[in-house]
């Protein structure tokens, strides 16, 4: 049987976009240029770009807490037409670390014992800028002191296929502050009750066994930014706080509970 040549093209049409066109809603894994990945910049993937430009990861501070959430914003900053990006995060032997949230025009997947965050369309750049947002949540445990961050942006042209296009390339390191042991005393958590939480203005503090703890709050960053010692029932003002993640450390009776609470206003 003879096949059309109208037929002949279309299927050769048809290969010919498989090879040179990516479904952008999901790229390939282990393009981060972590240990023991590639980029997309390869002679079978994206080449031939010039575009210049920056990728940054933000919203996540120098020092994690274990256990708290945290949402990052992954920005391109450059001259590309659209854009796209991959991120993973792992731990001093470069094995998956925390876990990664979805966002609008986010989504996760894992391959290899690896976790990863990636576009889930390519996204058209305004003013130079193409940026999506998503949680990622910190380890209640880390081997080592640190964990890192690895992440590429892709910058393409927009002609639907992956000539003309190159990447932009970075990671970042963050240190890591272990939960306190105290945080595991569950009787110790039970005397203790903060709300609301969220909290406003103020945080009432209430203690079942004891008339006064001494309590200090913790930013993101490890920081005290708050430290006074309140009887029971009493509120503790924050105000004066900006809108965020904390660690509340409350003393009393020779215990300590930890308590997490959010800042919102």
């Amino acid at each position: 049987m003879r096949i059309p040549s109208t037929l002949v093209f279309l299927l050769l049409g048809v290969a010919w976009l498989s090879l040179t066109s990516l479904d952008p809603s999901n790229p390939p894994t282990a393009k981060t240029g972590a240990p023991g990945e590639q980029t997309c910049a390869q002679s079978s993937c994206h080449t031939g770009g010039t575009f210049t430009g920056t990728v940054t990861l933000t919203g996540i501070p120098d020092t994690v807490v274990a256990g708290q959430a945290y949402t990052l914003t992954l920005t391109n900053a450059s001259n590309a037409v659209k854009a796209g990006f991959q991120l993973t995060c792992l731990d001093g032997s470069n094995i998956k670390c925390g876990n990664l949230g979805t966002g609008m025009g986010v989504n996760i997947t894992t391959a290899s014992g690896r976790q990863y965050a990636r576009q889930s369309a390519a996204k058209t750049m305004s003013n130079g800028i193409g940026a999506w947002n998503f949680t990622w949540t910190a380890p209640t445990t880390l081997n080592g002191d640190s964990l890192r961050f690895y992440f590429v942006s892709l910058c393409a042209n927009g002609n639907g296929n992956r000539t003309g296009d190159n990447v932009l390339i970075n990671s970042k390191k963050v240190n890591f502050k272990a939960a306190t042991s105290a945080a595991i005393d569950p009787e110790a958590d039970r005397m203790v009750r903060i709300f609301p939480n969220p909290a406003n203005d103020n945080l009432r503090i209430d203690l079942s066994n004891s008339a006064s703890a001494d309590v200090q709050l913790f930013d993101a960053n490890g920081r005290v930014v708050l430290r006074n010692t309140v009887d029971s029932g009493a509120q503790l003002n924050v105000a004066q706080l900006p809108d965020g993640y904390y660690t509340a450390e409350i003393r009393f009776d020779g215990r300590m509970a930890v308590k997490r609470i959010v800042v919102k206003h």
